[in-house]
């Protein structure tokens, strides 16, 4: 009976809404090349339950190897589905933003994904993701300097409150 419960109490908290899942308390999950030793991985966590206090924020991996997304790939790919529809995915792996590296949000298999178009998603997707938008930036220093707290947690806060995907940027076809 025990699953059951857990499966019959996600169920519940999930809705279905325009295609998208969306949850009473959403789950945002954090996978970075950042390490511990440092503020990085806090002042993330800071800035997720400063925008939306009730987050819950799951950490997946901060010991992936500096800038490898193909090692990041590998751990997303193998454990975002144990997760509930409507998570949050943020992936701070090799996050600048550069005219051929722009940063996205898209929604794929009932889950958001959110970080540096640089490859890492063709790699972690089998199918095109079902909505892909270019987010937007404010054109800050600092989100320049540290996007994985300054725009990518912006974005998962939007989507964590019940905001739509569209609103987080514009609309486009294609990821590397």
């Amino acid at each position: 009976m025990g699953i059951w419960k857990y499966v019959f109490r996600i169920t519940i908290e999930c809705l279905f809404l325009d295609g998208k899942f969306k949850r009473k308390m959403p789950i945002i999950t954090l996978t970075t090349d950042m390490g511990l030793k440092d503020y990085y991985v806090g002042a993330v966590k800071g800035a997720i339950l400063t925008q939306f206090p009730g987050a819950v924020i799951v950490d997946i991996s901060h010991s992936v190897s500096s800038f490898d997304i193909q090692e990041a790939a590998f751990i997303i790919k193998n454990c975002y589905l144990d997760f509930p529809p409507g998570t949050i995915h943020i992936i701070g792996v090799n996050p600048e933003r550069s005219e051929d590296t722009p940063h996205i949000a898209c929604f794929i298999n009932g889950h958001y994904f959110i970080g540096a178009d640089n490859g890492i998603f063709s790699i972690v997707f089998d199918k095109k993701p079902v909505q892909i938008v270019e987010l937007k930036h404010s054109g800050t220093k600092e989100s320049l300097t540290f996007p994985t707290r300054d725009v990518f947690v912006a974005a998962a806060c939007h989507l964590a409150q019940g905001g739509a995907l569209e609103k987080t940027g514009s609309n486009t076809r294609e990821i590397s």
